[in-house]
């Protein structure tokens, strides 16, 4: 049951399948059911790794479910207003009714972008005006959830209250409800938002492209979980060395690429919370400026730290721009605004942003530079831009500061991406390099291998020591100068523990290089040949034991890491 029900003397409240909490429930689960499906395509079919994943999230989202189906009551009325007072399980603090003599008047909050009434209770109640310290409530200002009830139920809610609270003898005309509804304020300028804007088509179409883009990379190969950083680099990630070349269409290029599902989806739910807002508020044209402008900076900035380093992908710049935007247009016009809009938009929205960049810190693996970037890119243009508060000036003054956004953006964008320090790293380098490693290493062994089967062979009498030393320089030798060309070619990233295999396996290959294009003499009577240069053939051999000998030690260890 949706409405209140009305008595002489009392009036209940009761939850909505519709409210904001009840859809938050099935969302929840709808999660959850999306995280193990991810988790089954992750683990390519392990039942263990499947179940193991599926339990941890079980067990940490059922008491979640559980508090919140516990909030929306089972049927039972969750505010009940009688003619001595309000009474509801869901009242913060141990007290679940209020008498209406105790209360001084009541407030509407934002916590979280979750909407509460407050009840400031009068001295006389004689509770502690201050906040505990275990529980963080204060028993003089006890609060009730709204989102257990839809926006139409908590307006009626608000306006049975303070008619109940107009009624009570003894109310300073000073501290007495106002008359207006901040609730229905909010609705209704919501409502006229949504006229100007009915279909927020073009966040929908961001979604759409960068999901499909997504789906793309990984029919071309790409990994659900995770794509290779060298196919994203192949296919537009953002990166110093390769921006610096002259590839400053990577900068944008990088916005629509994700390395997996998780990170397209938490972008896509971001983009989605702040976008169609935005796009209200500032109409297609100059939603989509705010966009691509705030990827752009973004992927700017990046190219002095992340990019540096690694390949930049994602459009979470342009997401956070995005949000950085609304921030500002809210900011600058909040004394115009309803205060609970201004009050959801500022808490909810800088939450948001701030618990983000603290994760981004925090954390290995996340561009925050990218975000700041994106973050100030969607600030600047939202300062220039109009918003559509004010229809008349938002229509006399588009054309103008669309453009003054846009070269704004432009220089910005180009000025910050032409200042970055130049890259230590060269990162196409880098991924060619693993073909160059892999043949190299491979060459090495089958080199290594074809002496041993000829040592074989001549003691098996199917080759003589003359044939045997002719190959040793028509053969062999060329085979190790081989390695040494594609080995010479490997670029590996600093403290690569593969880079003491690399280097002792060139220097490997030089002296067996060295030693079997050496001339040989053959001594009559004896059928095994002599290096013409024996001292140095002695110096090879036993440098050669020393270099084996590590390179056998460096290989073990870290075939024990893998």
């Amino acid at each position: 049951m949706e409405l209140p029900t009305a008595g002489p003397q009392e009036q209940a409240f009761f939850a909505s399948e519709n409210s904001p909490l009840a859809r938050t429930t099935k969302t929840l689960w709808i999660w959850i059911g999306v995280s193990i499906l991810i988790g089954v395509l992750i683990s390519r079919g392990s039942l263990t790794a499947t179940f193991i994943s599926a339990a941890i999230l079980l067990l940490v989202l059922l008491p979640v479910n559980i508090f919140l189906r516990r909030k929306l009551g089972s049927g039972q009325a969750l505010v009940t207003l009688t003619a001595e007072a309000i009474e509801s399980p869901n009242l913060s603090g141990k007290k679940k009714r209020i008498l209406w003599h105790d209360i001084e008047r009541v407030l509407v909050e934002t916590v979280q972008g979750t909407s509460h009434l407050q009840f400031v209770l009068k001295p006389s109640a004689g509770l502690p005006d201050k906040k505990q310290f275990w529980t963080g409530t204060n028993l003089s200002r006890p609060t009730l959830i709204l989102s257990t009830f839809t926006p139409e139920v908590q307006e009626q809610l608000l306006d049975a209250i303070n008619v109940r609270l107009l009624g009570v003898a003894g109310h300073a005309p000073e501290s007495q409800p106002a008359s207006t509804n901040p609730l229905r304020e909010n609705r209704e300028f919501q409502e006229k938002l949504k006229a100007l804007g009915p279909t927020p088509w073009m966040t929908y179409i961001l979604i759409g492209l960068n999901v499909l883009i997504w789906l793309g990379t990984v029919a071309l190969g790409a990994s659900i979980a995770q794509a290779p950083a060298d196919r994203l680099l192949a296919w537009g990630g953002n990166a110093a060395s390769e921006v610096q070349r002259g590839e400053w269409w990577r900068l944008l290029t990088a916005t629509f690429l994700h390395s997996g599902a998780i990170h397209v989806a938490m972008n896509m739910l971001g983009l989605y919370s702040a976008g169609l807002l935005l796009e209200r508020i500032y109409g297609h044209r100059l939603y989509l400026v705010i966009y691509f402008s705030s990827g752009l900076i973004g992927s700017a900035l990046s190219l002095h730290f992340s990019a540096q380093q690694a390949v930049s992908v994602g459009a979470s710049g342009a997401v956070f721009g995005v949000t950085g935007a609304l921030l500002v247009a809210v900011f600058q016009h909040r004394d115009k605004l309803p205060r609970e809009f201004s009050k959801q938009m500022m808490s909810g929205v800088g939450f948001f942003v701030v618990y983000s960049l603290m994760q981004g810190f925090a954390r290995q693996g996340i561009d925050n530079a990218a975000h700041i970037g994106g973050l100030m890119g969607g600030c600047l243009a939202a300062f220039i831009l109009p918003e559509r508060f004010d229809t008349e000036r938002f229509r006399r003054t588009l054309a103008s500061r669309a453009v003054v956004a846009v070269v704004a953006s432009t220089l910005a964008t180009f000025g910050i991406a032409a200042v970055a320090p130049r890259a230590t790293l060269d990162q196409a380098r880098i991924f060619a390099s693993a073909r160059f490693l892999e043949r190299g290493i491979s060459e090495f062994q089958s080199a290594v291998k074809a002496i041993q089967q000829e040592q074989a062979d001549i003691q098996a009498g199917k080759l003589s020591e003359r044939d045997a030393d002719d190959r040793s320089r028509t053969v062999h030798a060329p085979a190790f100068r081989k390695v040494i060309e594609d080995l010479s070619q490997v670029t590996l990233r600093p403290g690569d523990r593969r880079e003491p295999i690399v280097r002792d396996t060139i220097r490997a290959s030089e002296l067996l290089a060295e030693s079997l294009a050496m001339e040989s003499v053959f001594i009559a009577g004896d059928p095994k040949p002599r290096p013409a240069d024996p001292v140095r053939s002695a110096q090879i051999e036993a440098e050669l034991n020393v270099v084996a000998e590590r390179l056998k030690k460096n290989s073990g260890e870290l075939n024990k890491k893998r």
